[in-house]
């Protein structure tokens, strides 16, 4: 893409700074789902008309790192900011000022029922039994958790609370 675009990619040059975005490349997620359903609806063969209609839905989503690779992305100029959670809401996805936030962040138990299919803070951790890091949907406080400005707006307003704001990249 650089022999179409000519941009020039600036190189990291601060060891912390690279560190902190390493620590936020997550991959993909590959399953979100409860181990048990059960539907109801006409298209099977007990299906009960005095019950309520349920269906079963299972989505794939193609291209989200095409998608996200189309939008605007900052590719130099990078500089530690004062921590402050100032102008957060004011930026968009064509803002020209790109911003990468170390928080602490928890989900309030009263969105639990609501966000428990797929939450929104995905995150590299070892399962119980297991020896190897997957990306996991977890309801889990997360300390020191690397996010982007606009999946910080996401989770802010859907009533995620931060607790801690640590470093802030601009």
């Amino acid at each position: 893409m650089l022999k179409y675009t000519n941009i020039k990619l600036e190189l990291l040059t601060d060891y912390d700074m690279l560190l902190i975005i390493e620590k936020g490349i997550r991959g993909g997620l590959t399953q979100a789902s409860k181990r048990y359903a059960k539907v109801n609806n006409k298209k099977i063969p007990d299906f009960n008309q005095t019950n309520p209609k349920l269906w079963l839905v299972y989505q794939d989503y193609n291209n989200l790192y095409g998608w996200a690779m189309s939008r605007y992305m900052s590719y130099g100029g990078f500089k530690w900011v004062e921590s402050t959670l100032d102008g957060l809401e004011t930026l968009t996805y064509t803002s020209e000022i790109d911003r990468i936030f170390e928080v602490d962040i928890s989900y309030p138990k009263e969105l639990h029922d609501m966000l428990n299919d797929i939450p929104f803070l995905l995150q590299n951790s070892i399962p119980p039994g297991s020896k190897n890091k997957k990306l996991m949907a977890t309801l889990h406080h997360k300390k020191n958790y690397i996010i982007y400005y606009n999946n910080l707006q996401q989770a802010i307003e859907n009533g995620l609370v931060i607790e801690k704001l640590y470093s802030l990249i601009s």
